[in-house]
C-alpha cells in the first residue's frame, strides 16, 4: 500500500467579490445592532438597514453575516440583485415560495392563471392577484402574518441597489415601508449600495423609505483590524506570518478589505513550502499581484462610466502627490473654475473622487490614480 501524502492547508484567504472572507473584520457593531433590532422588531431603527460603500468594501459579504445572523435565530431570507429582471417580481415570487414552506401558508397559497416569471399566485381561492408593484404589498403583508404568527421572521437583501430601475426600487420601498413600518410585520430590510445612490436614488423626494433607513457606510479597517484580518487566517490553517512582512502587508493594503484578501491570497501562495512562515519576499511580491487586481477588478469599472472630459479632469491631477487644488485642475485644462466645480461634483458622485475642502480634491483610491497613470501613458490625448 503506498503513503498517502499529507494534503496542504487550503489557502484561507477569498479575494472573489460576493465572497465572505474567513474573518469579517471591523463590522461587529453593525452586526450587533441588526442582531439587536431583530430581537426588538420593527421599532427598532436598524431593521431597516442601507449599506453603503465602495467596490471591494465588503458590503456583500455584510449582507451574507446579516443573513447568517437571521438565519441563525430561525428566520427565513429572500436575497435579490439588480439584474435584466425586474426586483419586486423577482421578490414576489421568492416571497410566495417562502409562504409554502409554513404551514399555514402552505394551505394559502397555490398555482393560479395569472403568470409572472412562470408563477401565478392566489392567496385565497378565486382571488387570484397579478404579481406586480401592487401585489408585491400583499404577497408580503399576507407572509408578514404567518411569520408573526410562527414567531419568526423574514429578512430581505438586496445588492447592488444603486443599479436597481428607480421606478422598481419604488415598487420594493413602498411594500416594505407599508408591510414593516405600518403594519409592524417581522419583515427586516437590508439592502447595499455604490456611494453613488446619494446622488440618485436617495435624491429622489418619493424616496422617503431609503432616505430612513438606518445607514452603515463602510470604510477602511483600522491597522489594528487589518492585522487581525490578515493574521488569524493565516494561523487558523496552522502557519504563520513574519513580523516585519505582516506589518508591511497592513501598511499595503490601506485598510481597504478587498486588498486584504488579495494580499492575504497571493502571499500564501507565493512561499516555497508551506512550512515555511510568510516572508517580507512573499509580501512584496503578493502587493504587485494585488495592486494589478485592485486596478483591473475596483478602479476599472468606476474609470469605465466616466466621460472623456471625465478622465481628463482626473488625469490632471497626476501632476499632484496627494490632493488637488480646482483652481490648479481648471488652468491645466483651460476651464473655468466654475467648470471644474461642476464636473468635481460629476466625479464625487461616480464615486472616483473624495472631498478634502470646498476647493480640494483626491482620488478615492489609490487603484484609481493607478489607472488614470496608465490611461495618460496610453493615450497621449487626455493629458
Amino acid at each position: 500500500m503506498g503513503i498517502v501524502a499529507e494534503r496542504a492547508p487550503a489557502n484561507p484567504f477569498s479575494p472573489s467579490f460576493g465572497t465572505t472572507p474567513p474573518l469579517l473584520a471591523g463590522r461587529d457593531e453593525v452586526l450587533a445592532r441588526f442582531a439587536e433590532a431583530i430581537e426588538t422588531g420593527p421599532t427598532h431603527p436598524d431593521y431597516t438597514l442601507l449599506v453603503t460603500g465602495d467596490r471591494g468594501t465588503g458590503k456583500t459579504a455584510l449582507l451574507n453575516a446579516l443573513e447568517a445572523t437571521a438565519a441563525e435565530r430561525g428566520w427565513l431570507t429572500v436575497s435579490a440583485a439588480a439584474s435584466s429582471e425586474s426586483l419586486s417580481e423577482r421578490i414576489a415570487a421568492e416571497a410566495v415560495r417562502c409562504l409554502e414552506q409554513l404551514p399555514g401558508g402552505r394551505r394559502r397559497v397555490r398555482l393560479g392563471s395569472l403568470s409572472v416569471l412562470g408563477v401565478g399566485v392566489e392567496l385565497d381561492p378565486g382571488d387570484a392577484i397579478p404579481i406586480g408593484s401592487g401585489s408585491l404589498t400583499s404577497v408580503l403583508e399576507q407572509l408578514g402574518e404567518e411569520l408573526t404568527d410562527a414567531r419568526i421572521g423574514l429578512l430581505l437583501t438586496v445588492d447592488e441597489l444603486h443599479d436597481v430601475p428607480r421606478d422598481d426600487v419604488r415598487n420594493v420601498a413602498s411594500a416594505v415601508q407599508i408591510v414593516t413600518r405600518r403594519r409592524q410585520r417581522p419583515v427586516a430590510f437590508a439592502a447595499a449600495a455604490l456611494p453613488l445612490i446619494e446622488h440618485s436614488h436617495l435624491a429622489d423626494p418619493h424616496m422617503t423609505f431609503l432616505q430612513r433607513c438606518a445607514r452603515a457606510p463602510l470604510g477602511p479597517l483600522t491597522p489594528e483590524e487589518t492585522r487581525r484580518a490578515l493574521r488569524e487566517p493565516i494561523v487558523s490553517r496552522g502557519s504563520a506570518i513574519d513580523d516585519d512582512a505582516l506589518a508591511e502587508a497592513v501598511e499595503s493594503t490601506l485598510g481597504y478589505p478587498y486588498m486584504i484578501q488579495l494580499v492575504g491570497f497571493h502571499a500564501w501562495r507565493m512561499r516555497a513550502t508551506t512550512d515555511e512562515p510568510i516572508s517580507v519576499v512573499d509580501i512584496r511580491a503578493a502587493i504587485v499581484e494585488a495592486e494589478h487586481a485592485m486596478v483591473e477588478q475596483v478602479a476599472g469599472p468606476v474609470w469605465n462610466r466616466l466621460s472623456p472630459m471625465d478622465r481628463r479632469f482626473l488625469v490632471a491631477m497626476l501632476q499632484d502627490e496627494t490632493d488637488s487644488s480646482l483652481a490648479d485642475i481648471a488652468a491645466r485644462l483651460d476651464r473655468s473654475l466654475q467648470y471644474a466645480r461642476a464636473y468635481r461634483r460629476r466625479l464625487l458622485a461616480a464615486g472616483a473622487l473624495s472631498p478634502v475642502s470646498a476647493g480640494r480634491v483626491r482620488f478615492r483610491h489609490h487603484a484609481l490614480r493607478r489607472r488614470a497613470q496608465d490611461a495618460a501613458r496610453d493615450d497621449p490625448d487626455l493629458s
